[in-house]
Order: C-alpha cells, then structure tokens, then sequence
C-alpha cells in the first residue's frame, strides 16, 4: 500500500476584509487506493497539518505534515500561488523534508487544488480540494484523493520561524505602545479610551438589555489559587465583603447574553506588557488572586444557572508602567463568543455580567 506525505500551498481570498492566509492550517487528506485483489478503491485517511506563509506576487511558502498513528510521518517543503478573484489556491510540494515509512511504501509529492470559504460567522476559514500525486523518486502516478483544512491557533509540531515573525509583527502593529511615545504626549492604553482616569470620567460602553425579574444566584467559590484555571462551584457558605470592593467603585463595563450554563473567561494583556496585575472577584470571595496579564490567558471556567446572572469584578492590584489597569477579555459560552477591552485602577473596579438564556429548542 502506498502512503503519501503532501505538500501544500494554500490561498486564502479577502472576504468582507483583508484576508490574510499566513498561519496554522489542520485537517486531514483521504487517499484513494485501487486494490487488484478486490477490484475497488478503498479510502485511507491521514491527519495534515499545513503552515503557510503569503509572499509578494500571490506567491506562497510553507510546510507540511503527513502523519497517522506510528505507520507513517513525513515532512514536506512546498510553494504555489493563490488567486484572490476566484479564492482558489494552487499548492506544488517541492521536497522532502523529514520521513518515517515502512519498507513497503513509498513517498509522494502532492499537487493540490484547493477552494477557500469562510463561514458566515466569520469563525471558520476552510480550505477544501483534491489533489494528485507523483512518485519523488521516479514520479510515477501515485494516485489522487480530497483534502480538508480548517485554520487554527495551536500546532501539533513547531511553529515555523514565518509564523513566529508575523505573530511578533501582529502584537507589535497592534500595540501603540511598542512605539516611543513623543516628548509630552499622554498615551491611552487599549482599553482605557473610555475610562478617562485623568478627567475622573468614566463612560460606560453600550449594554446588552437584561431582564430584571431574574435574581442572582448565591455562589461561592471552591479554588486552587496555585493554578491559572480556576473553577466556580455553588455553595451556601456567606463571605464577608472585600474592602477593596467597598471603597472602589464598581462600574458595570458590560452585560452579555450566553446560551449556555458552562462559559470559559480568559484574561490578556491587551497591549505592551507592562506589569498590569489583577484580581478578580465573584460573590465576594476573591478566584484570582493577584496575577500578571500577559500573552498567556488567565483561564476561569464558570458555571451559570438557567434564567440568572452571573457577575464577576475584575480589580486593579497595581497600574503597569502606564496607567491605567488594561486588559482583553474573552468570554466564550455555547455558541456566543465576546471579545472586550477593560480598564480599572485605585479608584474604580470592572464589572462584568453574564446572563443566561437557554436556546430554543430546534424544530
């Protein structure tokens, strides 16, 4: 039986903004064998990872990876081009990199011709096609077959020094505070535009309607404050109110509607990594306990009963190098996934709440 190791060039096409295709991409190809004893072709699947990298001239780069189980691993170089008009990607495989195959198969460089589409949510990039094969040492035919992609953030392998480059060159474009700020300006933090600590106003961004019939739903917090992820547990135990939330005012910064009583909320540094150290706050029992912000999340996982809120305060234990206290929070729950930038400092906290409402049922 014949394995094959692909090598891909992908094409990423612009959809309702600037579409860039450098990144991971994961899926799987199926290779379609004809066997002579049973007269049919029989479908072999194998797991493919692809890291590409966009060039000038629609001209693209990267490497692949072709593995399943111990039976086979291979690592190929490729390059192709990509059509932005018809959002249809060409990928040749070039060279072997690294393998491991038995003595009974060969390796096979892949041609692939791929189609890119994007979900209407926007929250998945695809990457779909068939693909041809030619024997690397003699280029016989090796046989053909169909590829699925799905871009992601995380690798099996390394990351190549490519998407490395452009993760860096992202933080760097994103954060206006990596640029030497001109003699005598005031830098605002992402985050802070609306909190105006040095004019003592603070305008709240636009809220979500709740419905005021539903009560809060007493809870306490059972932690391992020695993690970064930290689980909410329901209890009947009263805690006493935290000085640091009666002296502070706690200014609701947004209320979010979730489909769902599981929600995951991850805590970043949203900007230049600065020293922004926070704790946060649900029921008055303190569940994280000062950590610093930075590109890695602080993961908290709560639970949300049917038709109730959820409220969690998010405190300032000190302001960074630049005032004041920034992060990025992303809140992901059933099929909602929030994204919002905060800011508090010595004088104000962040409140955020969470609603739950159960789907409809599907019909």
């Amino acid at each position: 039986m014949r394995l094959i190791i692909t090598y891909f060039i992908l094409l990423l096409a612009t959809v309702g903004f600037s579409q860039n295709i450098t990144g991971i991409w994961r899926g799987y190809f199926v290779q379609n064998t004809f066997h002579l004893r049973s007269g049919q072709f029989v479908e072999d699947k194998y797991k493919y990872e692809v890291q590409i990298n966009d060039l000038p001239n629609d001209a693209i780069e990267g490497v692949t990876y072709s593995y399943k189980t111990t039976l086979f691993y291979g690592k190929a170089a490729s390059q192709g081009i990509y059509s932005k008009k018809t959002k249809t990607l060409l990928l040749k495989e070039t060279k072997m990199i690294e393998l491991k195959i038995s003595d009974q198969s060969v390796a096979c460089l892949m041609t692939c011709y791929l189609d890119y589409t994007k979900s209407a949510d926007g929250l998945k990039e695809t990457l779909t096609g068939n693909y041809t094969s030619t024997n690397e040492l003699n280029k016989s035919e090796c046989g053909s077959g169909t590829v699925y992609l799905e871009k992601v953030t995380t690798t099996d392998f390394d990351k190549e020094d490519f998407i490395i480059k452009k993760e860096n060159a992202l933080k760097h474009k994103s954060n206006p505070l990596l640029k030497k700020p001109s003699k005598g300006l005031i830098l605002t933090k992402p985050g802070a535009e609306d909190f105006m600590v040095s004019k003592g106003i603070i305008k709240p961004t636009k809220k979500i309607p709740v419905d005021d019939t539903v009560a809060t739903t007493p809870a306490i917090v059972n932690i391992d404050t020695t993690a970064t992820t930290y689980t909410l547990k329901d209890t009947e135990k009263v805690v006493s109110i935290p000085e640091v939330l009666t002296k502070r005012e706690n200014v609701l910064t947004e209320t979010f509607i979730v489909d769902s009583e599981e929600a995951r909320i991850e805590f970043y540094d949203n900007g230049q990594i600065d020293g922004d150290t926070i704790s946060v706050y649900h029921n008055n029992k303190r569940i994280v306990n000062s950590k610093r912000l930075t590109y890695t999340p602080i993961v908290m996982q709560a639970h949300i009963d049917k038709d109730s809120l959820y409220e969690f305060i998010v405190v300032a234990e000190n302001l960074g190098a630049v005032p004041p206290n920034t992060a990025l929070v992303i809140i992901s729950s059933g099929t909602k996934h929030y994204e919002i930038n905060i800011a508090s400092d010595e004088q104000r906290n962040a409140k955020i709440v969470l609603q739950y409402k159960k789907p409809p049922l599907q019909r």
